[in-house]
């Protein structure tokens, strides 16, 4: 403890001596431990720490798997479901769940009515999950079922927002979607399923009518399960898969699915944001070490300068393993406080990674991310290893420092042995290889995310409003009120000033899947167990002009299309497709006039004596993207005013700024129902950012690592040919005073230079290949081996390091050859 104590001494005293190399050291260590320290806090939360539950390695989530294709995360059909829950023996407990947004409101309006996310699920989702209500219960297997009271629980942050946190909130009422509904219990702080963002949960089956429980055809259910104590997930998955399968073979016909999966819930949660999260802390972990490589060369350059010290430490008596200890304590010690500089950065930019990480709302993070024992253990341990390994090198050579050379020579005219040079070239070529890596992959995400910001979406982006309301079912049960509600609120939204045209749709544009529907062809029989598959949406008449959308062939909807509001006696419907629809299931017919109807054949059997309803087809538009990372999907639109669809999204194409006319849409909906919540409000331009959220963080960051990883590798460029230039003065003025030219000189130190760097180049470039493949799932019209980027991170990494070197190959140019062998 003494030694150390005097180690600890010696090297603090050091640092005072040199405080401009004590800084740099620092503020470099500090740059890669604080944003390792950041990006794993992120990484633990989500992905490392297990889920906030009771005995949470036994959760898992079950899905359908192949039910139109090769998909194996399929949601489950009520049938499906049921039929596992009450056939497998593999489960303790089993539950479902759907999200459920609801109108939110108290029956005495003591707030205007909100939008908030819900959940419906079995009453026992709670207790499989192994979490208590902080107060009051959860649900009762009676208040599970159709036409049963209603009941809720809500959430601790909507519990504390909107009722104070009151004690006597259980037993009061609240409104949701216009029904009345009994508070029966409130949820803990921090509890979030199956989002962060849900914050009411009712009874699943309350609204799911009897004769729906039965279907096997309907999928919107996922489902978790608690496996019995010693049961594996795979025996799981097999004897589900087996239950899934046998009912495939027994009903052909029907659309589930061909089997099932079974994954650990923490994964499933998880799914969409692992690859991410993980190449952005690969990232991380290159840019320290090569910071550690930075730190390592000033080391190395210091070495060469205090050889006369070690040489006097080793003729006094201390031996090399002495000396190896004082170094590293050194390393050591500077490694530690970057790891403080670093921490006190990261708790600046951890809330904000979090916030904006993907997938942020939609996962369950075991909490917030936050500087925790973990991750304070973490930053120690890499800070230590950092330590090590950017000192280790330099001390194991310091320490076999030439004891008479050593005493013979003065720190000023020493000069770096071949074995010192070496190790810096070295390291600083790995340097240039690992930012090269680095940059490759921000180059391929920069290129994806222009790729995907020059997608047309196909609507109109400018001066475009959008917002949404649902129509509860306690008041809009009928589809006439439905139709009668939504050509108000369209006539009504076209009339606004500086309103150009309005229009509705069941799904705005650019938001996601929404619905899709197995639909046939009159005249067109498809094979035994084969289906056809389409988007289907419900839209107005002026829906295609508000939003841009061309009309291709044919016309748009009409007031009198429709299949009318009697069920007994539909009238022959109308229907518009997109062009890739008429692409795939016409090839090349004309799709005008054809007929569809929804459903399979054993569905049209199953429907004899109740007439089904049919479309002719009568127009064709443009396609509109789900998503701006995906393919445009086949769409058949349907009426909007058969008052088939209570989810309404409003288009409202502007003359000008388009949010200058939400007040006026907001007071327009409260006249026709203050009972309605809007949400969802906001331009096209946000929809679409929107919808390149994920994308545009990971690739701001992961060039924000590799510009740093850049910057480092150039100083470290630029340190080497430096101290070079310094410790080589003599023989450059030799050189001089023999005839060498100053362009001679420059170039000789310029091409000493750039070996180094086009050495990293191609390691860089061989491990690139290697790395990129990962970077697969998150690009988006740009090929993991694309050329370009190839080419030109390259030829981008060799400039810089061209500026880096002509810095000290312009001072050398400038050596006074009589100066110099004069002080020689």
């Amino acid at each position: 403890m003494q030694n150390f104590l005097q180690d600890v001494h010696f090297a603090l005293r050091q640092f005072r001596r040199r405080p401009g190399f004590t800084l740099t050291a620092i503020l470099i260590l500090a740059l890669g431990l604080g944003a390792n320290t950041a990006i794993f806090s992120v990484v633990n939360a989500f992905l490392l720490h297990p889920l906030p539950f009771r005995d949470p390695g036994r959760l898992t989530a079950l899905y359908e798997r192949d039910v139109l294709g090769d998909e194996p995360f399929n949601w489950v059909a009520p049938g499906t479901f049921l039929q596992w829950q009450q056939v497998s023996k593999s489960f303790e407990q089993m539950a479902a769940w759907t999200i459920n947004p609801v109108n939110l409101a108290t029956p005495g309006r003591s707030f205007h009515p909100q939008r908030v996310d819900g959940c419906a699920c079995s009453w026992n989702l709670f207790s499989t999950l192994g979490v208590n209500p902080a107060l009051g219960r959860g649900f009762r297997a009676a208040e599970d079922r159709y036409g049963a009271p209603p009941v809720a629980v809500i959430g601790y942050g909507l519990w504390q927002r909107r009722f104070g946190g009151s004690p006597q909130i259980i037993g009061r009422q609240i409104r949701l979607d216009g029904v009345n509904a009994e508070i029966v219990g409130v949820m803990p702080r921090g509890f979030a399923f199956p989002s962060r963002t849900v914050q009411v949960w009712e009874p699943l089956l309350q609204s799911v009518p009897p004769a729906l429980l039965e279907r096997h055809d309907t999928h919107f259910l996922q489902v978790v399960g608690r496996l019995r104590p010693g049961v594996s997930v795979a025996a799981a998955r097999s004897e589900v898969d087996g239950i899934a399968a046998r009912y495939k073979r027994d009903h052909p016909d029907t659309i589930t699915g061909h089997g099932a999966n079974v994954v650990p819930l923490h994964a499933s949660l998880v799914r969409d944001v692992r690859t991410s999260l993980l190449v952005l802390l690969a990232a991380v972990c290159c840019v320290l070490l090569i910071a550690c490589m930075n730190v390592a060369n000033l080391l190395l350059t210091r070495a060469s300068g205090r050889a006369r010290e070690v040489s006097i430490r080793a003729a006094i008596g201390a031996s090399r393993g002495r000396i190896v200890r004082q170094l590293l304590t050194e390393s050591i010690l500077l490694s530690l406080a970057g790891a403080v500089a670093g921490l006190m950065a990261a708790s600046f930019t951890i809330q904000y990674l979090a916030a904006h990480a993907p997938g942020a709302d939609a996962v369950l993070p075991a909490g917030p991310a936050s500087i925790d024992l973990p991750v304070f253990l973490f930053a120690f341990a890499i800070a230590l290893l950092s330590g090590i390994a950017a000192g280790i090198f330099p001390a194991i050579q310091s320490s076999r420092a030439d004891l008479a050379g050593g005493l013979r020579e003065s720190s000023r005219s020493s000069t770096a042995g071949r074995t010192h040079a070496r190790l810096r070239t070295m390291l600083v070529t790995a340097e240039v290889g690992i930012s090269l890596v680095l940059l490759v992959c921000a180059g391929l995400l920069l290129r994806s995310f222009m790729r995907q910001a020059a997608v047309n979406p196909g609507v109109r982006i400018d001066h475009t409003l959008t917002l949404a309301l649902s129509l509860p079912d306690v008041h809009y049960k009928d589809h006439a009120k439905m139709a009668a509600f939504a050509a108000q609120l369209s006539t009504r939204l076209s009339s606004l000033p500086g309103v150009v045209n309005a229009g509705l749709v069941s799904c705005a544009p650019v938001t996601g899947h929404c619905n899709d529907r197995v639909f046939a062809i009159v005249g067109h029989p498809l094979p035994a167990g084969q289906v056809m598959d389409s988007l289907t949406r419900s839209a107005d008449a002026t829906y295609f002009a508000a939003a841009g959308i061309p009309l291709l062939h044919g016309r748009v909807f009409q007031p009198q299309d429709g299949i009318g509001f009697d069920d007994k006696h539909p009238r022959l419907g109308a229907a518009m497709i997109s062009e890739s629809a008429a692409k795939k299931f016409f090839a090349d017919e004309n799709p005008l006039g054809k007929q569809v109807w929804f459903g399979t054949d054993a569905q049209l059997r199953a429907a004899a004596g109740n007439p089904v309803p049919y479309h002719q087809i009568v127009g064709v538009v443009g396609d509109v993207l789900t998503e701006l990372d995906q393919r445009a999907e086949p769409t058949i639109y349907l009426p909007l005013l058969d008052g088939g669809s209570q989810s309404l999204h409003a288009i409202v194409h502007t003359a000008g700024d388009p949010r200058s006319v939400i007040a006026a849409a907001r007071r327009e909906i409260d006249s026709l129902d203050p009972d309605l919540a809007i949400y969802e409000v906001g331009t096209m331009e946000d929809i679409l950012g929107q919808s390149s959220a994920d994308r545009r963080f990971s690739m701001l960051l992961l060039a924000g690592f590799a510009g740093l990883a850049l910057v480092l590798a150039a100083t470290g460029l630029y340190g080497l040919l430096s101290y070079g230039v310094s410790q080589r003065s003599s023989e450059i003025g030799v050189r001089m005073a023999l005839g060498a030219r100053s362009s001679d000189i420059s170039g000789l130190i310029m091409r000493e230079g750039l070996k180094p760097a086009i050495a990293g180049v191609v390691l860089g470039l061989a491990a690139a290949f290697l790395a990129c493949r990962v970077l697969r799932s998150l690009l988006f019209g740009v090929d993991a081996m694309d050329p370009l980027t190839f080419a030109l991170v390259p030829l981008l990494l060799l400039f810089v390091a061209a500026v880096a070197c002509y810095v000290p190959a312009a001072r050398a140019a400038r050596i006074d050859p009589t100066i110099t062998l004069r002080m020689d």
